[in-house]
């Protein structure tokens, strides 16, 4: 019996040490998924960047790197992969090694990488041995956007960011652990307790006693396991001690250890509902005897005041308070105890509530209010009083702030929608209704699929709901029709809320109207890709459109044949007539060009006389031919032009190359159109030449 007895106080110190353990476990756990959050939101944001721009802005994505990087010493680097191919690393310096490495065709780190672009989402890879040298887990973020302008968001690339193992678990505070081998880690790949052992001895997963618990792990899993402590050698002597004394001391030792535990239980209950009380309770709680005094000042009063609540004890309790504030409550308190005598019943015991200050120990001035009841017993009546002190300053500063934040909503240029979590309108600002002409009682209450309120594109309220899972956050521009029939450019940004439950609450919407700018920078667009005087394209635009035709010739199969058209005798209109009817002939010349074939073709102004024209979907020479007879026939026709009386004249030679026969370049394609132009020039007015003619001559067995 006495030996059972000291079993089970062995048995509980154990039970205390496997809690620390646990304890510890969990502490560790949370360390580890705290640095794993702070590295994805890196990856993530430097995604979003990436679909916000269209694509690598690299001097503006470094400056935003640098200082998410600066926050999070774990993330070894970013690398940034337009097609899977690493072109950029943050930082460069010591990851030179990375640049350039296709991840697709990596027989390691392929595996992760497809995983990603086949579910569309992030996930993590390894621990893998960098190229670049070092020990790292790697967090891939998926870029997705609409690359090609059809409509659909298409696969950009992927954004890495390496997690140095032995920094991350450095950071958590775990490296003696993995060293002395009391700690190990697996889920190769984020996958769990299913994932290979890559940090400490594997060993330590097969035991039967090992403390295990899950991480999440970004994207994925992992699994710690830790060795449970062994009691101290002194627990462990003083319990055999035990043994020894309960074999000879018999009845006596089972008495003493029976008391010993009931105390030891009333004192850590004791001792546990002080801590609960004392932690968990913000108001200051005090209580007096029957004359007023101080017997009792919780430890709220110092934090609250800033000075010890024990130097309060023994003192009259209004001394809590200023004295210009104590005659109120003292008057309050009276009329409470007369209202106690009144011969009503219990029912009309009363109490003191009311609102005053107390006097902080730096001198400043705080609001609190104070509660006071009276505290009985049954064979002395008065017992004293109890009471409370509640810090009404936080109160005040939130109705301040609630105060400045309507205003502001009020105020605000901006238009601002706010929703519930179902997209039903709980509030418009005036700005909103002032830009889309409706009164806020005709949109509260309303169910608006985000950002259906002006646009009703569903492709792009799955972006916006999409950028909201990932991120919390969605903008844009879009071009709406407002209810009055105006079209306007307006910036969309839309914020999801959540509660302390991390369940959606609300979502913010903030509208600016950006017709101006908008407008403003196609109009640059537009220069910059324009010839000035016969608004055809110029070079820079004919490189722009020659690309896409060249790409959607690749995925049709169909070709394309570009004309270089240079003109004859239009020197000596200029000479003769001047250089005002020369502009009118090149404008005319370029809209008689445009006609030619279909709308979708380019036509572009290299400069001076020459122009160059492709055709999409060619598909022999005989249609290369009839194009030619076709520009050569546009430009017959004599020109009647302002300034002079007399019918101008001009005649051209054309040369042609093909895609992809004769170059797949535009700059080959151009080259060989202009030596087969000079060949026409060389021949007489009104020629076509194809480049295929200037190297296999015709009656040659080529062209046979």
């Amino acid at each position: 019996m006495l030996l059972a007895t000291i079993w089970v106080v062995e048995r509980q110190f154990t039970t205390a040490v496997l809690q620390a353990d646990l304890d510890d476990l969990a502490q560790i756990r949370t360390r580890i998924e705290s640095q794993l959050n702070q590295a994805s939101n890196v990856s993530d944001g430097v995604g979003a960047m990436i679909e916000v721009n269209r694509g690598l802005d690299e001097p503006s994505l470094r400056s935003v790197a640098d200082r998410m990087l600066e926050r999070t010493p774990v993330i070894r680097s970013i690398a940034i992969a337009p097609d899977n191919v690493i072109q950029v690393s943050i930082p460069l310096e010591g990851n030179e090694a990375a640049i350039g490495v296709d991840l697709a065709a990596h027989p390691v780190q392929g595996v992760s990488l497809r995983r990603a672009m086949q579910s569309g989402e992030p996930v993590l890879g390894g621990p893998y041995e960098l190229i670049q040298g070092g020990y790292a887990v790697i967090h891939r973020v998926p870029v997705y956007f609409d690359r090609d302008q059809d409509g659909a968001d298409e696969y950009w690339g992927v954004v890495s960011t390496p997690i140095d193992v032995m920094r991350l678990f450095e950071a958590a505070g775990v490296s003696d652990e993995l060293t002395e081998g009391t700690l190990a880690v697996r889920g190769m790949d984020g996958l769990g307790a299913e994932g290979a052992v890559f940090l400490g001895h594997p060993e330590i997963f097969r035991q039967e006693n090992t403390l295990r618990t899950p991480v999440i792990a970004l994207d994925g899993r992992w699994q710690l396991a830790m060795q449970p402590s062994k009691p101290s050698t002194m627990v462990t002597w003083l319990t055999r001690i035990a043994e020894l004394v309960a074999l000879m001391a018999g009845l006596l030792v089972m008495w003493l250890a029976v008391r010993w535990q009931a105390q030891q239980r009333l004192m850590v209950d004791s001792e546990r509902l002080l801590r609960d009380v004392t932690s968990n309770v913000s108001d200051a709680v005090f209580r007096t005897d029957g004359a007023g005094q101080l017997i009792y000042v919780s430890p709220a009063y110092e934090r609250m005041i800033g000075r010890p609540a024990q130097g309060m004890i023994g003192a009259p309790w209004l001394n809590l308070f200023p004295e210009d504030e104590r005659r109120p409550i003292r008057e309050a308190t009276e009329r409470m105890h007369q209202s106690e005598q009144v011969p009503f019943g219990p029912s009309r015991r009363d109490r003191v509530v009311l609102t005053t200050r107390v006097m902080r120990s730096d001198g400043v001035e705080a609001p609190v209010e104070v509660r006071v009841e009276p505290v009985t017993a049954a064979s002395y009546g008065q017992a004293g009083l109890v009471g409370t002190l509640t810090d009404l300053s936080d109160r005040q500063a939130f109705e301040q702030l609630e105060g400045l934040a309507t205003a502001v909503f009020e105020g605000a240029g901006d238009s601002i929608v706010i929703l519930d979590r179902h997209r039903r309108v709980l509030a418009v600002n005036p700005a909103f209704e002032r830009l889309v002409g409706l009164p806020s009682k005709d949109l509260v209450g309303e169910r608006l699929a985000t950002p259906e309120v002006l646009d009703k594109s569903r492709r792009r309220l799955e972006a916006c709901l999409r950028g909201l899972r990932q991120r919390g956050r969605w903008s844009e521009e879009l071009a709406c029709r407002l209810p009055d029939g105006r079209e306007r450019v307006l910036g969309w940004s839309v914020d999801l809320i959540r509660d302390d439950r991390q369940r959606v609450s609300r979502y913010v919407v903030v509208l600016s109207d950006v017709t101006t700018r908008h407008r403003r920078m196609q109009a640059m667009h537009h220069r910059a890709l324009h010839d000035p005087l016969t608004d055809m394209l110029n070079r820079s635009g004919l490189e722009e459109r020659f690309e896409q035709a060249r790409l959607h010739a690749i995925r049709e199969g169909t070709g394309i044949a570009l004309a270089f058209v240079d003109l004859n005798g239009f020197k000596p209109i200029n000479d003769t007539l001047g250089h005002h009817v020369g502009d009118q002939v090149l404008r005319e010349v370029a809209r008689r060009l445009s006609g030619v074939g279909r709308g979708e073709d380019i036509v572009a102004r290299l400069g001076g006389d020459e122009f160059v024209i492709a055709f999409y979907g060619v598909r022999n020479d005989e249609d290369v031919l009839r194009l030619g007879d076709s520009l050569l026939e546009s430009l017959r026709e004599p020109m009647m032009l302002d300034g002079t009386t007399q019918l101008v004249h001009v005649r051209a030679s054309i040369g042609f190359a093909r895609f992809p026969d004769d170059a797949d370049t535009l700059d080959g394609l151009t080259r060989r159109a202009d030596a087969a132009m000079y060949r026409a020039k060389e021949t007489k007015d009104d020629t076509v030449v194809f480049h295929r003619d200037l190297v296999n001559p015709p009656g040659s067995p080529e062209n046979e």
